[in-house]
């Protein structure tokens, strides 16, 4: 009986301990949810976009009414394909037909 109560004691201190361990991370590495904390970076984490990424979301509100997701996925693309430069500027539409988005 007291081997029974003894692998009962272990099996529910495994299950407290486990999670709290797997949880746990050394003070270098970064967490993203950390990083895009809206109380940091601003609604939805966008401030903490690269500088060159909140441009082309600047752009694209200016130029079209896309959703949140759309614009940022407009504005990573122009800020990673340099050749696209002429439709970004002009037709985020143009852009987001490339990477495949239809519907506007």
């Amino acid at each position: 009986m007291n081997r029974i109560f003894g692998s009962l004691s272990i099996a529910a201190f495994l299950l407290v301990v486990a999670p709290v361990a797997s949880g746990a991370q050394d003070g270098a590495t970064p967490n993203p949810t950390e990083q895009r904390d809206p109380n940091f970076c601003g609604a939805g984490g966008a401030g903490c976009d690269p500088a060159d990424v909140q441009q082309w979301k600047a752009i694209g509100n200016r130029l079209a009414d896309l959703s949140s997701a759309d614009l940022s996925q407009y504005a990573y693309a122009c800020a990673k394909h340099a050749d696209w430069k002429k439709d970004c500027e002009t037709d985020p539409v143009a852009v987001l037909k490339r990477l495949g988005i239809e519907g506007y």
